[in-house]
């Protein structure tokens, strides 16, 4: 769905900036913002870690070589 509305920004874009109908231009703003909306609204991943008792995380920062 999101390529769908991606590749409909882009056409609208296309025409619209090129041969300069509105319509079009209306299509690919649109378009654009439904698509960014639909991609932000994905749940993003977990990264949760639930630690038992006695449990501990040590984080390590090593300089890269040069």
């Amino acid at each position: 769905m999101i390529g769908l509305l991606r590749r409909l920004a882009r056409l609208g874009f296309r025409k619209g900036m090129g041969g300069g109908g509105r319509a079009w231009l209306a299509l690919g703003i649109v378009s654009w913002f439904a698509a960014r909306a639909k991609e932000k609204t994905k749940e993003p991943p977990s990264y949760r870690e639930v630690l038992r008792p006695g449990e501990s995380i040590a984080i390590r920062v090593f300089e890269p070589p040069r």
